[in-house]
């Protein structure tokens, strides 16, 4: 394989409610940049500032629900949009579809993940899920952006997809398939209706968000993406996804902007994020499993578990994140018994 080859891939108003179905091509705003009118804290108030015209994070867990009039704070179809800054090692996240719960982490609807970069002190735990991640689901595993920038974070959903995009760029799409496949702790990850909320996650994330709107869409907007139609690939990728699974291809060849666009296309899908290997920065044990013509060897990635080596896997320089593939390895990982901590992930 040839390092060198590899790219990166990456019209009614009442006194109290504002009606989706007269502002389904406007912009609303959600916060009024001075105070957290409209919105509810479900536990430690303290975690929660407005500063510089911004909702600031810097707190233990606590949770910020939208409670205000817009849609009776009852979404379905909609583009949620808000500017974010991360701070080094934050994690925060957007949920939709979900509802106010007066403590823990929100267990209706789908966080849309904000992480840049992990705390720069060691820890026994690694978040690979970076912003853009429709998290647990379908992630992507290089942050799209930088700490201390301002970006635009851009959520969308229609029927049963869901997308994110970072400063325009389409990150992360997801379509629920009719039995989608959930962990135990997360069966209500689902999509239906419900409200936005913020996450402050612990006192060392400090998150910014300003700007925030929303923009409602007919209730029976179709949508047109199209369901993973293999329950057992949606298992395991979803599986996978959930437990922090860096899934992450390093021998992807690019020849030409068409190919370019369907490996994007196809990374959203299947939460595989193409990467550059920079393998002068490798660790000294790595284990690469070029999968193109065969399924990877069940007792070569426990051999390689067992002797501490990280692994990571390669199409070879195919041009196609073939799905066969990409079920062929979670397969594979599964059986040998490999933990997220045993996979690598460039750049980390």
């Amino acid at each position: 394989m040839k390092n060198s080859s590899m790219k990166v891939i990456v019209g009614f108003v009442s006194l109290t409610l504002v009606h989706a179905s007269t502002s389904a091509q406007e912009w609303i705003s959600l916060f009024d940049g001075e105070t957290l009118e409209g919105w509810r804290i479900n536990e430690r108030p303290d975690s929660w500032a407005i500063e510089e015209g911004a909702i600031v994070t810097r707190g233990e867990r606590s949770h910020l629900f939208y409670d205000g009039e817009v849609a009776d704070h009852d979404f379905t179809n909609f583009i949620f949009e808000a500017e974010v800054m991360t701070e080094p090692g934050s994690n925060s996240g957007i949920y939709v579809h979900t509802e106010f719960q007066d403590e823990g982490w929100p267990i209706a609807g789908y966080e849309c993940q904000v992480i840049n970069s992990n705390p720069s002190e060691p820890s026994l735990y690694v978040e690979h899920k970076m912003t853009g991640s429709i998290y647990a689901v379908r992630n992507v595993w290089k942050a799209p952006v930088a700490d201390n920038v301002w970006f635009k974070y851009r959520i969308q959903v229609v029927g049963k997809t869901i997308r994110t995009y970072i400063d325009g760029r389409l990150i992360c799409e997801y379509t629920e398939p009719e039995d989608a496949w959930r962990p135990d702790d997360k069966k209500r990850r689902l999509l239906g209706s419900g409200t936005f909320a913020l996450q402050a996650h612990d006192p060392g994330s400090v998150t910014h968000y300003r700007n925030i709107r929303v923009k409602l869409l007919p209730d029976d907007r179709p949508g047109r993406a199209s369901a993973e139609k293999d329950p057992e690939l949606d298992r395991l990728l979803t599986m996978f996804a959930n437990s922090n699974y860096p899934l992450i291809d390093v021998g992807i060849a690019t020849p030409s902007l068409e190919y370019a666009e369907k490996q994007a296309a196809d990374s959203r899908k299947f939460g595989v994020t193409i990467m550059d290997a920079d393998l002068s920065a490798a660790p000294a044990s790595l284990l690469i499993v070029n999968d193109r013509k065969q399924a990877p060897s069940v007792e070569a990635l426990k051999a390689a578990k067992a002797n501490g080596c990280k692994i990571v896997f390669s199409s070879g320089g195919d041009t196609t994140l073939d799905r066969d593939r990409v079920k062929a390895r979670l397969h594979a990982m599964e059986e040998a018994g490999l933990a997220w901590i045993d996979l690598w992930v460039p750049g980390k």
